[in-house]
């Protein structure tokens, strides 16, 4: 379309997205001097009542929140009938295509983005919003890695009644909750859910649920267990699984109390315990069968009735493997038994026979005496009794399910006999080796979290621990530039003291979206892009309409490479740039002077002695007859326009 300006002040430039009731233009504020984005609502729904009022509402919900995170909006009004959006221009992709060119993401990197969503959120929870679209094309990421929240079409407050009107209700149906897919009541946890498809889709690339149509979707929603997020990326840690699904939990209840309490776990994963927990189940329990018709154990089928809180917290087998869980089970335990049985009679044996120096190494036979003995399936504590210096058993067998290691004492055992005769122990005196244990700590050091440090911050974090810094830069859209974005190993690992950690350092986005800097300060403009990773070339430019000092436009423009040259075209007012005309043809130099906007005000000829008497250097067989020699204003030079030059040129036939 051609350039339209809305009631005399937004001037529409370029059309960044469509929906399907409005459509989205870069546009440019004439008052404040600013770029901004604006939305229209389609011509369509412009007399369409109910479209009106839930345009305005958009508009009154958002500008109710003023978040970092979420896009302002700046103003709302109406040109005859066109209606519109004024907001605030996030220059950069949006989230859906980050994933498409990026993903998947790693762990940091999506808490990164996740953070900044969350925080959003909550302060829409806060002014009683429910936003109930959240979606990775909703979230925008501009060249410094800051998220924005845009588009509350369809978000209401909590007191709203209407909350199921038909095609609004539900958002976008890959991303939609179970309850909004129920048609029930959409609440925070509805977000929270929403964002937890999120969150699977930037570390999976993936979405959980897919179907051939909108309905089969949904459904899937209310009642499938979610795939495993390690299916699609074995790398994820399984602490990290487990909070994803607990975000997808189909009982509001059982997903987190807030976003940024989603956030948080997923900030602080490393100290989750490295186990798999139940949320497996809470994703797929309340909606009825799982994907596939899979086997389901009881406590999942069984949905969260009184034994709701115990099965928040039991440790169970993911359900995939529940069909081999009875047969496979059994065997292991009774194949386990028999070991745990062999061992112990060997003990038994051992006391009989052999020589008992294993239990108490100082040869004394005290009570605190142990010996370890290993044994299977580990996963309860022992018991107080058990590890009482004072306790007269001598040795317990252990239950399959015993996370005790065995320990046997000293009272009643051959070494603790006065009568033994045994090796003397070293004296006291004596300095002990080192344990293994001890041992590897000194060898080892902690890795620190390197994750968006500068590598000089990088270099600092890890003197401790006397690491090497391997660093590669590569682009990255999420992270700002010279910030570390990825690091092998791990933090909070152990590794041995001197060696090397990987680290990526973001160069910013791979493709870099130059603004419209039209109006902008030269200087500014110049460091915004320098910023943003181009190198820029400033060409002055003459202009009627542009401030001298300002921006008239780039070249290129729109979406280039990260590392490009982009010329500036800056203005210098009203002013014209004199022709270099030296030898050029005087006939042809003067039509040069005119068009560029100067006066010619006479033109003489001069001899080749009258040009030697000022030039010396003047060769008159070279120099073309009848070319310009001189003028009265300096070649490239900004003047005025209209301003007055004279210039003389070569005759050679002139005495």
């Amino acid at each position: 379309m051609q350039s339209r300006t809305l009631n005399g002040r937004y001037r529409l430039d370029q059309l960044i997205g469509e929906g399907g009731m409005a459509v989205v233009y870069r546009g440019y504020d004439l008052v404040l001097g600013r770029v901004v984005a604006i939305k229209l609502l389609r011509e369509q729904f412009g007399s369409d009542q109910n479209f009106l009022l839930r345009f305005n509402r958009e508009a009154q919900s958002a500008a109710r929140l003023t978040h970092p995170n979420i896009a302002n909006v700046y103003d709302v009004g109406h040109d005859r009938d066109t209606h519109y959006i004024v907001m605030e221009f996030v220059n950069g992709p949006n989230l859906k295509d980050l994933i498409r060119r990026q993903g998947p993401f790693s762990v940091d990197g999506a808490a990164f983005i996740l953070r900044q969503v969350a925080d959003a959120l909550d302060a829409a929870h806060r002014h009683g919003l429910v936003h109930r679209d959240v979606k990775p094309q909703n979230i925008l990421v501009d060249e410094n890695g800051q998220a924005k929240v845009v588009d509350f079409g369809i978000a209401k407050g909590l007191s709203d009644s209407n909350l199921t009107e038909a095609g609004t209700g539900m958002g976008t149906v890959h991303y939609v909750s179970p309850e909004q897919a129920r048609g029930e009541r959409a609440t925070p946890a509805s977000d929270i859910y929403s964002t937890g498809i999120v969150l699977y889709e930037m570390l999976t690339k993936q979405l959980p649920f897919d179907a051939d149509t909108p309905v089969g979707v949904a459904m899937q929603h209310v009642s499938a267990v979610p795939p495993s997020p390690r299916e699609f990326n074995p790398s994820i840690p399984p602490q990290v699984e487990d909070i994803v699904m607990r975000a997808l939990a189909k009982d509001p209840e059982d997903r987190y109390p807030t976003a940024s309490a989603l956030a948080a776990a997923l900030d602080h994963w490393e100290e989750a315990p490295n186990e798999v927990q139940s949320t497996r189940v809470l994703a797929g329990a309340a909606g009825g069968a799982t994907r596939g018709a899979r086997p389901r154990s009881a406590a999942a089928a069984g949905g969260y009735g009184a034994g709701r809180a115990g099965a928040r917290t039991a440790t169970r087998p993911n359900p995939r493997e529940q069909p081999f869980r009875d047969d496979v089970g059994c065997v292991t335990w009774l194949i386990g038994s028999a070991i745990l049985i062999g061992l112990v009679g060997l003990v038994v044996l051992g006391f009989k026979l052999g020589d008992f120096s294993f239990l108490d190494p100082s040869g004394a036979g005290t009570a605190t005496s142990t010996a370890q003995v290993s044994t299977p399936a580990p996963s309860a504590s022992v018991p107080v009794a058990a590890k009482s210096p004072t306790a007269t058993t001598t040795r317990a067998t252990p239950s399959p399910t015993s996370n005790a290691t065995p320990t046997a004492t000293g009272t009643g055992t051959p070494a603790a006999s006065p009568t033994a005769t045994e090796t003397p122990s070293p004296t006291p005196t004596e300095t002990p080796s080192p344990t293994p244990s001890a041992t590897a700590t000194a060898a080892t050091a902690n890795v620190p979290n390197l994750i968006n440090s500068t590598l000089d911050q990088a270099q600092t974090a890890a003197l401790p621990g006397e690491f090497k810094i391997d660093a590669q830069k590569v682009y990255s859209d999420v992270f700002p530039p010279n910030k570390i974005f990825d690091q092998d190993p791990a933090p909070a690992t152990q590794a041995p003291r001197g060696s090397t950690i990987k680290v990526k350092v973001s160069l910013g986005s791979q493709f870099v979206t130059i603004p419209n800097l039209v109006g902008q300060p030269v200087a500014q403009a110049k460091s915004q892009l320098e910023d943003s990773g181009l190198t820029v070339n400033v060409v002055e430019q003459g202009s009627k309409t542009v401030a001298p000092g300002t921006v008239i436009g780039t070249d290129p423009s729109g979406q280039v490479q990260n590392g490009s040259t982009v010329t500036l075209y800056a203005s210098v007012g009203d002013q014209v740039k004199v022709p270099e005309v030296y030898k050029v043809p005087y006939q042809q130099g003067i039509s040069q002077l005119e068009n560029a906007g100067l006066s010619v005000s006479s033109a003489v000829p001069q001899s080749c002695a009258q040009i030697q008497a000022q030039d010396s250097t003047f060769n008159c067989s070279t120099f073309p007859n009848g070319g310009i020699v001189s003028g009265t204003l300096q070649w490239n030079s900004w003047v005025p326009r209209g301003s007055s030059i004279a210039v003389a040129y070569y005759n050679a036939s002139a005495p």
